[in-house]
Formats: structure tokens, sequence, C-alpha cells
């Protein structure tokens, strides 16, 4: 507010004071005026016993003169506006207002809001309390109109429905008028202007339509310049990036891309649209290449029908069926029947024990896996990890074994089922697996355009889930304790040696030679007990009678999550072994996780229904490739080929995370694509950041330079976990020595160094630990409380963890 306009509603105030307390003195003589008096002098004589009083200092602060305040004040309308303010009325307010031509209807808030002094003092003096309502509409006409002075001119042009149209965008609260105001404005350019447009680009036959419009949320009505100034600018700017995107096109054909493609890359500011036009054109150029080596290469494009087994009309056989069914025992009668068979296992420890298996029922049989083969001379039946399983696609089988179908759907190695089911040729294909796996066996057979028949095989000896938990102390001898992690089993080994029980245990990192002598003792009653990961799921016969689960949870990498239906049943099903336990029993140390376990396990199975099956390409594909594109890189080849080959919707082409993840370590262009390729197809045991990792890179140095590769320096004498991964490099050196023995020569000292570690690791296993003062009260399972919910802690844990798993999630 101005100084003078404050001047001149201070000598408004004053004067009205002054009229009312002249008034008031000649009309009550019990008036007695106030010495001191705020802005607000009216409340000042609100307490008086005469109402009357208070009500006429209202009417004088609202400008009303003497005689119109005699006259009005014995019988005021409350209905009427100076009724309603000097009764207090806390309705809102709403009066007509004539907005440059048109009429709205402006809600002013509570009508007590007008004796607030920006009101009051601005009010004209009344002569009679009928001239006052008309006065206070004029005034609020004059702030409305002051606020929105900026659309008189442009409303002026509107013809009258267009000038309602866009008053009806205000807001009718006085208060909150200016919030509505950009809405009016942008209802205004758009009824005044043509803002939308259309910007056109082209170069050769390259064309393209740009649907524009000049944006809402300007702060004022536009001209017609502002309009077509904007229009230019915007123009200016589509037609430089046409040209920055020309350019960076490098002479490609961007037709190819589509309209809409095109438009979304324009859109992008220059930095990100040069690279955007730069992968578009090499995606192009790559398509191209590839158009031109699907046509004639026909190894890239059907991968299902390159394999001679497609003339073949091979008859499928599932054995599906619970853990302890009797299937694999069926699949090998039925190899044993035939004159050339191949078995083909998960796990090298499968494969061995099926080898000898067959050689006991008196038929000749090899063995290969990735570590080790032992050739029978003569034989005709073999049996291979189904990774191995490459080299003998070609080889005309009377029976092929799949053993653990299901791995079909393992997102790191399902490529090497589908391989063996789409490429074995042989009349008569077996697999053993769990019947969630039925329907994607179906989908794949029909693809090959074979026939399935589904045998249902039933458990031999029942298994039940017990109904109490048990502890470690209680843990029967033929028990099997199983965990979810090496460090776990350990610790488990080393508490229930402290009540004088023998202990085996069995886990990932141990080799299969280890995994064996320790099932050996357990089966054959030198150990009382056996500890095991969920390595004893797939491929360990073991003659225990109960099985208890340490926990229902595992880490899967990433997270710790709940056992799967399909886990439970597979390691559970392992207790009471057909032959040895009329039945078996599951158990747990707890009752909650009992509790969980038995849900789980007396759950049905969720089939697994497969619409895409995994393959990945050759060494062929790959060389084909980099020549093609003339790629240096192992894994952009491999990204190349994932990205253009399509074999139908029913393969798609995979490279596992840890396997591109293992290619980027080792994918130098110095070294030969074929090198790298064997090197990337061996298994790194132990992770990357493992010895056997290292060791591994040092060697393909070497060999790239032509240098064979000593054994490295056995050290025996360490502890387990040394132990362990002096072993996986052994077994990396082996398993090179295989493809590679002109540069791995040590194979026989290889074999010997690895026995040493198999039976140090084996007497490093079986040495007892001492006991510990608190091992007595978790082995009796006493163990530490969970301090926010009180539940008992698992024995391994409660030592140096103060939550249970379900309490530290939820804190989390």
């Amino acid at each position: 507010m101005q100084k003078a306009e404050s001047r001149q509603r201070k000598a408004i105030r004053l004067e009205r004071l002054q009229r009312f307390i002249d008034w008031a003195s000649a009309t009550w003589a019990e008036f007695v005026p106030k010495k001191n008096h705020q802005e607000k002098w009216f409340t000042a004589y609100g307490g008086y016993q005469n109402l009357q009083i208070g009500r006429a200092a209202k009417l004088f602060w609202l400008g009303f003169e003497a005689p119109a305040v005699a006259s009005a004040l014995p019988a005021l309308d409350p209905k009427s506006l100076a009724g309603r303010l000097v009764n207090r009325d806390l309705n809102d307010y709403r009066c007509p207002v004539d907005l440059f031509g048109s009429e709205i209807l402006v809600d002013c808030g509570p009508a007590k809001n007008l004796m607030e002094p920006d009101w009051a003092l601005a009010f004209p003096d009344s002569d009679s309390a009928e001239a006052f309502e008309p006065q206070v509409q004029q005034r609020v006409e004059r702030v409305v109109r002051d606020r929105l002075a900026q659309l008189e001119a442009p409303l002026a042009r509107l013809a009258e429905q267009e000038r309602q149209d866009c008053l009806a965008r205000l807001r009718p609260e006085l208060a909150r008028l200016e919030e509505s105001l950009p809405r009016v404005v942008d209802a205004l350019n758009e009824a005044l202007h043509e803002l939308r447009y259309v910007v056109g680009l082209q170069q050769g036959t390259l064309a393209l339509e740009i649907q524009r419009r000049v944006p809402a949320g300007q702060d004022h009505v536009l001209s017609e310049v502002e309009v077509e100034a904007w229009k230019t600018r915007d123009r200016q700017t589509f037609q430089a990036r046409f040209e920055l995107l020309l350019d960076a096109a490098e002479g490609v054909d961007l037709q190819p891309l589509g309209h809409k493609r095109l438009l979304e890359l324009l859109m992008l500011e220059p930095a990100k649209l040069r690279k955007a036009v730069r992968q578009a054109r090499d995606e192009h150029r790559e398509r191209a290449a590839f158009a031109v080596l699907l046509e004639n290469n026909p190894r890239f494009v059907h991968y299902h029908q390159l394999y001679p087994a497609r003339h073949l009309t091979r008859q499928w056989t599932a054995l599906l069926g619970p853990t302890n069914s009797g299937k694999t025992h069926r699949s090998i009668e039925a190899m044993v029947a035939v004159k050339h068979a191949i078995y083909l296992s998960p796990l090298r420890l499968m494969a061995l024990e099926n080898q000898e298996r067959i050689e006991s029922m008196g038929v000749p049989c090899s063995l290969i896996t990735g570590e080790e083969q032992i050739i029978r001379e003569g034989a005709t039946h073999f049996c291979c990890t189904v990774e191995e399983f490459a080299r003998f696609r070609h080889q005309h089988w009377d029976v092929v074994v799949v053993d653990e179908v299901q791995m079909m759907a393992d997102s790191q190695r399902g490529w090497a089922w589908v391989d063996a089911l789409v490429a074995a040729h042989t009349p008569e294909l077996l697999m053993t697996g769990p019947a969630l796996i039925e329907p994607s066996l179906r989908t794949l057979c029909e693809l090959c355009e074979d026939r399935l028949k589904v045998v249902r095989t039933k458990r031999l000896s029942p298994v039940e889930v017990s109904r109490h938990a048990t502890t470690l102390k209680h843990l029967e001898p033929g028990s099997m304790l199983v965990a979810f992690s090496r460090r776990t089993v350990l610790e488990l080994k080393g508490l229930l040696e402290t009540t004088g029980k023998q202990v085996a245990v069995v886990y990932g990192a141990l080799s299969p030679e280890v995994r064996r002598e320790q099932a050996r003792r357990f089966r054959e009653g030198e150990a009382d007990l056996m500890v095991a990961t969920d390595a004893v799921g797939m491929g360990l016969n073991l003659p225990a009678h109960t099985l208890c689960f340490y926990t229902d949870e595992k880490f899967d990498g990433v997270q710790n999550r709940q056992l799967k239906i399909q886990e439970v049943k597979q390691i559970g099903g392992r207790a009471g072994r057909f032959g040895h336990h009329e039945s078996g029993t599951i158990t747990t140390l707890d009752p909650q996780t009992l509790k969980s376990i038995k849900r789980l396990f007396n759950s049905p199975d969720e089939p697994v229904a497969l619409s895409q099956f995994q393959v990945r390409p050759s060494i062929e594909h790959l060389r084909d490739i980099s020549h093609l594109m003339n790629e240096p890189s192992l894994l952009r080849a491999w990204l190349t080929f994932n990205r253009n080959i399509n074999y139908g919707e029913a393969f798609v082409s995979v490279l596992p995370d840890e396997l591109a993840a293992w290619i980027e370590l080792i994918d130098d262009p110095a070294y030969d694509l074929s090198l790298r390729w064997i090197f990337a197809c061996t298994p790194i045991r132990g992770g990357l950041d493992s010895r056997a990792s290292e060791f591994a890179q040092a060697w393909l140095r070497r060999v790239a330079g032509g240098q064979a590769v000593p054994l490295p320096r056995l050290v025996i004498e360490s502890d387990l976990a040394t132990l362990e991964g002096s072993l996986h490099v052994i077994e990396t050196y082996l398993h090179l020595a295989r493809t590679l023995p002109a540069y791995f020569p040590d194979v026989e000292k290889g074999e010997d160094h690895r026995r040493l570690l198999n039976d140090a690791i084996t007497r490093e296993l079986s040495r007892q630990r001492r006991p510990r003062q608190s091992d007595k009260r978790r082995v009796t399972g006493k163990g530490r409380q969970c301090q926010q919910c009180g539940k008992t802690m698992p024995a391994a844990l409660s030592r140096e963890f103060r939550l249970c798993q379900s309490c530290w999630k939820q804190r989390r």
C-alpha cells in the first residue's frame, strides 16, 4: 500500500470513529468513549450491556452516516448485507460481478471478511442500508477487474460464448482468483490464436511431419507476433536436429526405423541424439549383414531343424515322479538291454555312480566328464555329464537317457538339456524328473515332431513330516542334516562332534571324489550323521532314515529366499531310501521351520510350462559372426548373435550373466577366438574371484604365447578353504588338458595332485573340533533367543546374531 493511500485510510478510520463517538455520546447517556483505540476500533465497544452501542459502532466502521445509523439500527434486516455483518454471519458472501461485459459470481469468503480494514475503509459513506450492498458489490467488482486487468482487451475481442467459456475456468473464490489466471490465459491463447502447427522436414525420400503446439503455461496473453516467433524458433530447432540426425546417420537409410522412432530421436538432446542414431545405424548395418548370412548359411536359420535327429520320429518316454521312485534304475535297465546307449547327468558324481552301476551289471561303460575320462576298450555304453554330449550328438544310439530333465528350465545350464533332447539321434529317448516338467516336455516334443509317452512313477517307500521338531543332541544315527551354506555345514559338524558322534559332510565346493568318500563313510556306518547342503538333493543315494532341515531359507546369490516346493520335495525325498528303510521322516530343529517345511512338502507342484527353450551358439556361429562383422570380441559376437538370430518363437539364444562376466575377463582380441572359446567353456569353480580364475587367466596368456603350462606347486599342509581352492585349480588344469593336451602336459601329475588334495580334504573333514563352553547349550536346542520375538535361534547362528531371520527381514 502506498503512503498516500495509507494516510487516506487512517483519516477515514479516525473520521468514522469521531463520528461514532459524537453520535453515541448524544444518543446514550451511559456511553463513555475509550481512551485508546486499536485500528479496528469498533471491537472495543462490543462489551456494553446496551448491545445497540456495539452494533452502531460496526455500522459507523462500515461508513454509515449518522442518519442512516439512526434509521437502520432499530429494524436492521438480518438478511441484508449490513445485517449479516453486524450479526457476525460466518457464511460466505457471494455477489455478481460484471467482468468486461460478462457476469460472473464471485465468492468473497465468509461475510465477516468485509469487516477487515482493507475492505471496510475502502467502502464509500452510505446514507442508507439499502445503498450499502450495491456499494460493496461495486468495490468487489473494482478489485476483480484490477486483478484481471490483463484480460480486458483480449476478452473484448471474443464473442459472448467464447468469453463465457474462458471465464468458466476462473475459480469463484476471490482469494484464489489469481491461481486460476494461468488457465484463463491458456484458454484465451487457444481462442485467439492457432497454436497447433506442423513442422515439415524432408531430404530426398525421407519426409517427416511433426505435430507441434505452442506450449501452455504462458504467463500472459500472447500476441500474433509472439505466436509466429515461437513457431519460427521451433521450426528452426527441429530443422537443426534433423540435419544433425542425417549427419550422424552417415548416409545410412533411416526409413526402416519408422516415423515413430525417428520422431523419438528428434526429441532427444543433441548428444543423446547422436549416440542413438549411431546405435540405430550400427544395428541397421548389422541386420543387413545378417540378412546375407541367413540367406547363405543354414546353420543360422532353424535351430532344431539342423540335426540328423529330425529324420527320425523318436519315442520320448518320460519317467516322471518323486525321488526314490526307481526312475533312474528303470532307465539304466533300458540302457543295459540295448547295444549302444548313453546316460547324461547334471553331475560328474552321478555319471560316475551310474557308470559303476552299469559295469556291475556286466556291461563295459566309459565315463566322460569335463575333468576326466575313463575309456573302456570296446565299450558301447557311455555315462557323461550333459554338457559333454555335444561330441556325441551326431552319433546314433539305441537309447539316450537324460536324467533330471527339469534342469532344462535352469537359467545357467538349461541350454545343455534342451540341446540333448533336441539333438539326440536315437529312436528311444528316456528322461527322468518330477511331474512338474511335463508341460514343457510336451511342447518341446511337438516342436521336434516326435511322440511322447509319460510314465508316472510312485515313491517306493513312504516319507512323512514329523509332528515334532528335534535338537542336534537328539538326532539319531543314520540321520541327515541339511543346511544351505558351507560355513553352516562345517559349524554344525563341529557342534555334532561335541556330542561324541562321527559326522560326514557334503557341500558344493567338495570334489566328487571327496563327496563320494563322505557318502561311503555314512553309508557304511563309519559316520553316524551326515551334514550336507542341498547338493544331496541330486545324485547321491544315501541310506538316511531321517532328513532334518536346518532352515527353510537359502541364499540364491542375490538374497535369502524361502525354499521352493520342489526343492523341499527333492531334498526331503532323500529320507527313507528304498531297500534300506521301510519309511522316511522329515523334521527340523525348531517348530516354526517345521510348520513351513510341512506346508511346502504337502503343497502341489507348480507346473513348469516353458514357452521358449534356451539354446546357445557354437564356436562356428561365433567365428562366422566375427568374420562377417569384423568383430574381434567374443562377448560382443555372442551378444550380436543373440540380437539377430531368430530361431522362431520357441527357441531363444541366451548368455548367462555368470558366463558373460567370465568371458569379459578373458576377452582379449590379441588371443585367438577359438582359444578364448575353450577357456569360456571351462567351468571355474569357486567363482570369478577364486584362485582357479586367477590361474586360468594367467594360463590363457601363456597358451596364447605358445608356451606350455606347468602344473602349479602343491601345498598340502594348509587349512580346509585353501585345500579346496587348490583342488579347484587342479580341476581347472585337468579340464583344459582335455581340450589342449599340448599346452597342459602334466595330466598324470595333476591326477596325483587331485588324489592327494582329496585325501587331505577328507582328513581335514574327519578332524574333530574342540568343544566350547556354549556348545552344550546349543546342541540341546537351548540357543540364544531372538531379542525381538523370543523365538529360539538356530544352533549355528545363535552365537553371533541377536535377531532371527524373520525379525531381521522385518527390521530391514
